[in-house]
């Protein structure tokens, strides 16, 4: 499978040489444009459009709404889900506390990142699921997931959508 998948790295690769060639001061966000564009192409068939690197570069993230998506998604992860970051991470039990949890407000914090991740990731997934209905899906991870039956695994949309998504995780 990795095999289909190589011109994906190869084509990017030769983008990001050429971006940092011309531009060698923007290192990082260089890079970070060829690994979400790698990614997002791996599983969804959509690729980072280079002119987006300005936007990158200005942490507007500009007009390619995509890539804001998936920033959100890591800008939430790595400010919330990192061990430590509410108190019950160090005391789990203090989960069992009604007292605790009038106070701290981690369940409903953990709700609305959950809600806001499930949005992107439902959306990438319901886009995808439209192209594989109407024969316009590019070759892609996503595309293959979704005609491999995942339903017959006992998966609903929305697990179907994480499992997708949780590709991300490499970046």
């Amino acid at each position: 499978m990795a095999a289909k998948y190589a011109p994906i790295q190869s084509f990017e690769s030769k983008q990001l040489s050429v971006n940092l060639l011309d531009d060698p001061d923007n290192f990082y966000m260089h890079n970070r444009r060829y690994a979400t564009s790698v990614i997002l192409t791996f599983v969804y068939g959509r690729r980072v459009p280079v002119c987006i690197i300005l936007s990158l570069i200005s942490l507007t993230v500009g007009d390619c709404e995509e890539v804001r998506r998936v920033y959100g998604v890591l800008s939430r992860f790595v400010t919330f889900r990192r061990p430590g970051s509410f108190l019950v991470d160090t005391f789990p039990s203090l989960e069992n506390f009604s007292l605790f949890n009038m106070i701290s407000n981690w369940r409903q914090v953990g709700a609305e990142i959950h809600k806001k991740d499930a949005e992107v990731f439902l959306g990438f997934w319901n886009d995808m699921l439209k192209k594989v209905e109407d024969g316009t899906a590019p070759h892609s991870f996503g595309r293959d997931f979704v005609q491999s039956n995942y339903k017959s695994q006992g998966l609903e949309e929305l697990d179907a959508a994480y499992t997708a998504y949780d590709l991300y995780g490499c970046l």
